[in-house]
């Protein structure tokens, strides 16, 4: 049984990550990479019972804008029952988010974030992948896995996608969206916004008809291994909160 101490810090941390889920969540809305209530961010949090991890999600029905740190609803990793908080569990997506979180736990990923966002998403209904022809997308070279097979959400699919990644973090998922992991809800978070700039700028350079220019391999590995981007990637996360507490301060309640 976990002692009063374990129990406080267990319940400071779950908050923590409550209040930065709902961050994350309206930060990505003011970036307009919501779509309805159909899309998902989770993170692992220690239960406030002190007893293991649960899956932080927004509940059914709660639109991202209206997220909030008290709304989210903690999901047991093993049942995948509702433990923490009130609120219909989204059975789709919760089945795809548990599946990866269950096979990526052991390489540190907490966060997984699932979007449909245009550009990228525009990117998954094309024979063709996230190009060299700006420094966005070459941030990304060679760590992202491709799936031209579309299927609908399930246990069994999220069990697939997770697969599909294998050590990578990131998968375009064909005429469908994208799901990023991250071992921090800022490394996900950046990611994803990275991921729509990139996008953006290449189906922008494309649609001017004119020849793509692509940067050699070794320049966009260089990019892409570049050392500073998880510092940035807090930094950048950290400039939201100002940003959204002057907005919407109401992400923390």
């Amino acid at each position: 049984m976990a002692s009063a101490n374990d129990i406080a810090r267990a319940t400071a941390e779950n908050q923590r990550l409550r209040e930065d889920l709902a961050l994350a969540y309206r930060a990505l809305a003011y970036y307009d990479m919501q779509e309805g209530i159909e899309t998902h961010l989770t993170v692992l949090a220690p239960s406030r019972h002190g007893n293991g991890d649960v899956m932080l999600i927004t509940p059914y029905n709660v639109h991202w804008t209206q997220a909030t740190a008290s709304s989210l609803i903690g999901v047991d990793l093993r049942s995948g029952k509702v433990v923490e908080g009130q609120g219909q569990l989204p059975s789709f997506s919760a089945e795809l988010h548990l599946a990866i979180h269950r096979a990526k736990v052991a390489q540190g990923i907490t966060c997984v974030m699932h979007t449909h966002q245009s550009y990228a998403a525009a990117i998954t209904c094309c024979h063709g992948r996230l190009l060299n022809t700006h420094q966005n997308g070459m941030r990304f070279h060679n760590k992202i896995v491709y799936d031209d097979s579309y299927k609908v959400a399930t246990s069994r699919e999220g069990e697939r996608c997770a697969a599909l990644m294998g050590d990578k973090n990131i998968l375009f998922m064909g005429n469908h969206g994208i799901t990023v992991c991250g071992k921090r809800i800022c490394d996900a978070f950046d990611d994803v916004y990275f991921i729509e700039r990139a996008a953006k700028a290449q189906v922008l350079a494309m649609s001017t008809g004119m020849k793509l220019i692509e940067a050699p391999e070794e320049v966009a590995e260089e990019v892409a291994n570049f050392e500073d981007i998880g510092v940035d990637a807090l930094a950048h996360f950290e400039s939201m909160r100002p940003v959204i507490s002057r907005m919407e301060p109401d992400y923390r309640s």
